[in-house]
């Protein structure tokens, strides 16, 4: 996929600290697991998947990213939950803790929500603090059933399409998280015989998703444009429409953006499609052109990038958008 230079040079910029703030982190949390018999996993996220987080929408600036390093620690139950918490507490600089429970959530609903921990490494001199001490990390705190539903799952859910059964399947592993390891195995199999209902936003993320593959795939917007995960891209497609101040419904984003990207690759003509910007803000600025989005979004910070304002002049204006500092 294609990462915008801006989020390229952003995530190089701290890619030297991430290593050493997960090792540190890791160590320190390894003193406790040993003890008490609890896993320990982590991770650094990768430039394309910090890419995409941008592209959400959901974040106003670099800073709110906070979970480029990963780290979870699984519990055998709940119980153990508050012994890890305040170890965390003792040993790191606390930006934030979410609690589970902590966002609403209807109680005929599931979907992930677990403990999670935003902090910094401590450094021994508050007047030397280094690039290493500035990087915060997360870390996720879940039961045993809960890890093997994210790790069994995750892939699943974040697949290449979507599906509104496998939405619907994933929810139902995480309300009887024992019977995993049966349904997991079954999972392409089960989500067939769900019968889907007619949710109206599910069947239009699923059209733009045939939309853009046929288009890839007929060679009429090049291989490499094609986003890590087309459902995440869909999704962030759909929201980008969805947030602007008409409120269109489903079947009319779905409407608006195969017009406004038709609109424009006939604009641009065969074999002139830019490299230097991603399909989400070719999509963007398609939308933006056709007069289809404006700055009139609701809780959206679009990416904008110098290449997109050289390619779109009109761009350069729009507010509101993406903060890099």
């Amino acid at each position: 996929m294609i990462t915008p230079a801006r989020i390229f040079n952003k995530y190089r910029s701290v890619e030297p600290y991430l290593e050493p703030v997960r090792q540190r982190v890791r160590d320190s949390l390894l003193v406790l697991c040993e003890v008490q018999g609890f896993a320990l996993v982590s991770r650094i996220k990768t430039l394309e998947s910090a890419s995409e987080k941008v592209e959400t929408g959901r974040f106003g600036s670099w800073r709110e990213i906070d979970d480029l390093v990963a780290v979870t620690v699984v519990v055998p139950t709940l119980v153990q939950e508050p012994v890890v918490v305040r170890f965390l507490q003792d040993t790191f600089e606390q930006i934030a803790l979410r609690p589970r429970g902590g966002t609403l959530k209807s109680p005929d609903v599931f979907r992930f929500d677990c403990t999670r921990f935003i902090g910094r490494l401590r450094s021994p001199d508050e007047n030397a603090r280094g690039h290493i001490h500035e990087v915060p990390f997360e870390v996720q705190v879940k039961s045993a059933f809960e890890h093997a539903w994210s790790v069994t799952t995750h892939k699943l859910y974040k697949g290449p399409d979507v599906s509104w059964s496998k939405i619907r399947l994933t929810c139902q592993l995480k309300a009887a998280v024992e019977q995993l390891d049966t349904l997991v195995l079954s999972f392409e199999d089960a989500a067939r015989y769900i019968e889907p209902s007619m949710w109206p936003e599910i069947k239009a993320k699923s059209d733009l998703r045939t939309f853009f593959n046929n288009i890839v795939e007929a060679g009429r917007v090049p291989a490499e444009l094609s986003p890590k995960d087309w459902s995440r891209f869909v999704d962030n497609v759909f929201r980008l429409v969805s947030s602007s101040g008409s409120r269109p419904k489903p079947d009319q984003v779905v409407a608006a953006v195969k017009a406004a990207f038709e609109s424009e690759l006939a604009s641009l003509g065969p074999d002139a499609v830019p490299l230097s910007i991603s399909l989400w803000q070719l999509t963007f600025a398609s939308l933006f052109k056709a007069g289809a989005v404006t700055t009139a979004l609701s809780h959206h910070w679009p990416l904008i990038t110098p290449e997109l304002e050289d390619l779109y002049p009109t761009l350069r204006q729009f507010m509101p958008r993406f903060d890099y500092s």
